[in-house]
């Protein structure tokens, strides 16, 4: 039986060598097989990547500051605008949640009582071992309060221009918009 293995073998051996280019051959399924594992190793790391990046309360009023900035200095005569906005809470979200409702009706002298009883449980996700729960929405928090200031201030209708822009972007009512001349 062992030698008959080893003809097998010998014979395997000897009908790759009469094929011509087996190099090639080769050559292609190595490549095959490293483009596969760069492919799964690839797939894994954005899949890593794609969680989404929370924003802080100061890092959303930084954010809208910046863009409100950028926007009021493009108003002819504002001139170098500077921004503070204050938000009226943080970042609000919305958890999924299993809710349970039990209710329970006694009946003691021929007076029926009904109690309802609610539970709501966050649902929890475990990931890498490590459990969060599932965010449904998040509410970013609203303007408080707006403080600019302009060099081109002194100008009433650049004031006028600068407060209805802060009052359209922002939805800001106007008493809690301040506009101040800066140098």
């Amino acid at each position: 039986m062992g030698n008959k293995s080893k003809e097998q073998k010998l014979n395997i051996i000897e009908k790759l060598k009469n094929i011509k280019h087996i190099e090639i051959i080769v050559v292609v399924i190595f490549c095959a097989i490293l483009l596969l594992i760069y492919a799964s190793t690839f797939n894994s790391k954005n899949s890593e990547n794609n969680t989404t990046t929370t924003l802080t309360t100061e890092e959303y009023a930084t954010y809208l500051e910046n863009k409100l900035s950028n926007v009021l200095a493009q108003i002819q005569g504002a001139g170098n605008v500077k921004v503070m906005i204050t938000l009226e809470c943080g970042i609000e979200y919305v958890y999924a949640t299993n809710k349970e409702e039990v209710t329970t009706s006694s009946t003691v002298a021929g007076t029926t009582t009904t109690q309802t009883t609610v539970t709501e449980d966050v649902i929890l996700v475990s990931v890498s071992g490590k459990s969060s729960p599932i965010i449904l929405k998040e509410n970013l928090p609203k303007v408080g309060g707006v403080i600019i200031v302009s060099s081109g201030a002194k100008n009433i209708s650049v004031r006028l221009e600068l407060q209805k822009a802060v009052e359209a972007l922002l939805e800001v009512s106007v008493d809690n918009i301040e506009i101040l001349v800066g140098e």
